[in-house]
């Protein structure tokens, strides 16, 4: 059975809207906790970097801690890792147990209409909540173990070979008359001297991709075999399917490239300042190279996160382990159906929120602008020309409380529709489990 699109995209929003009262009954409790272990952990940060305690007299406001360890996180990591590691540690699992506390009721109320159990202050933790969050680490688990190490081991020896490529010394002569006259420059220089420097540039980066691209061209290939799409013609043509998976897989690499450099990039330098001993052993690297294989890694565990995108749904609600129908979910052209979903809701998503951080925002800050001068006139007026000193702080107050519940109620909202996404997935994999047990049905047609 094909997913619906825009049926799954509208049943996750409605949910997040139309069951906002139980969101907020049942998560207030533990989305509080997690804003203050996030207080919490940017000061612990900043104390590292700092090498003593800080507190929110050292720092004067909790904006301010956060724009310190802005500007010197590289520091404190090069520094003093292990504590950093440490506090990075302690805080995930800390956040991880919160969410899973109101996620695991959510989803099986999306999944199964199963009302969470009554109660205001309420943050749980049993069985339920040990199953998505042992769900989700298996996820993790799974994209590491066949996609992140195998990834690493082969790009370290394909970026070993091409170092050895870019930096081979090459001898030319200068003079042509003269043997006497010899110059020893590596290959790479070379390529920029003759004018060919598209070889070092592109020709060898693709190659050193060529190896990753295929494993993604024959997962397209495998993905797409007719036993793995629901009532597709027995056998299909192999050629045909190998030639349109090699379009889609080169179309598909070349477009997250363009769309993904820029950010790959910048994340890449950021991980060489962190890690300075890495510069001297991938000099010479062309960083094409590195980019390529890097959007390559990431389509193939973007391909391997779409095949098991429900199975945090289905374990909860089946309260099991066992991934039931979580790969039928994904099969077939559904992959492509389930990439557009999570593009769809992302993309909404993110632009709600631009509109109400950058406009609904702002507006209110203006309004309230507005009613902070008229207060300000005002006192003046009964104070012989002096502002009342609870003006001030009046309305900082009401500015950051309002920023706050705004942001509270749209984590509840995207919460929701989280919770409404995996409930309906797992609905989903219940029904392609129900389509295979009944038998397809064909009409034999007899001679009178």
């Amino acid at each position: 059975m094909s997913l619906n699109v825009f049926s799954i995209v509208g049943e996750a929003l409605n949910f997040g809207g139309r069951k906002m009262e139980t969101i907020v009954r049942v998560a207030w409790l533990p989305v509080a906790l997690l804003l203050i272990l996030n207080m919490a952990t940017v000061f612990a940060y900043v104390s590292v970097i700092e090498g003593r305690l800080i507190t929110f007299g050292d720092a004067g406001s909790f904006a301010r801690a956060e724009r310190h360890l802005t500007q010197f996180a590289l520091k404190g990591w090069s520094e003093n890792a292990s504590a950093m590691m440490q506090i990075t540690g302690v805080s995930f699992i800390l956040q991880a147990i919160l969410l899973s506390s109101f996620m695991a009721p959510l989803i099986r109320y999306a999944g199964f209409g199963e009302k969470p159990a009554p109660g205001v202050v309420r943050a749980p933790f049993g069985p339920d909540q040990l199953r998505l969050l042992a769900a989700m680490l298996a996820s993790a688990f799974t994209i590491t173990a066949l996609v992140l190490i195998p990834a690493a081991i082969a790009s370290f020896f394909i970026v070993g070979y091409v170092l050895e490529i870019m930096n081979a010394v090459v001898v030319t002569f200068p003079n042509p008359e003269s043997l006497h006259t010899i110059q020893l420059s590596s290959y790479g220089d070379s390529l920029v001297a003759q004018g060919l420097n598209w070889i070092g540039t592109i020709a060898i980066p693709l190659a050193a991709a060529a190896p990753l691209g295929l494993v993604f061209w024959l997962l397209l290939v495998m993905h797409f075999h007719p036993r793995n799409r629901p009532f597709a013609p027995e056998g299909g043509n192999f050629i045909l399917r190998a030639i349109l998976a090699l379009i889609a897989a080169g179309g598909v690499s070349v477009g997250a490239y363009f769309l993904l450099r820029q950010q790959m990039a910048q994340n890449l330098g950021n991980f060489l300042r962190v890690n300075p001993d890495l510069v001297s052993s991938l000099a010479g690297t062309p960083v094409n190279a590195l980019l390529f294989i890097f959007v390559i890694v990431y389509l193939i565990a973007l391909y391997f996160n779409l095949r098991i995108a429900a199975y945090p749904g289905v374990v909860v609600c089946n309260r099991s382990m066992a991934p039931a129908g979580t790969l039928k979910v994904s099969r077939g052209w559904n992959l492509i159906r389930l990439f557009v979903v999570f593009l769809t809701l992302g993309l909404f998503l993110s632009f709600v929120s631009f509109i109400i951080n950058q406009h609904i925002l702002a507006w209110i800050i203006s309004s309230l602008g507005v009613l902070f001068q008229a207060a300000q006139v005002s006192t003046r007026l009964v104070n012989s020309g002096v502002t009342g000193e609870w003006v001030t702080p009046v309305f900082v107050s009401v500015w950051n409380a309002i920023k706050i519940f705004i942001n509270i109620f749209w984590l509840f909202f995207t919460s929701g529709v989280i919770a409404g996404l995996y409930g309906r997935l797992f609905r989903e994999s219940e029904r392609e489990i129900n389509v295979e047990r009944k038998p397809r049905q064909r009409e034999v047609w007899e001679r009178g």
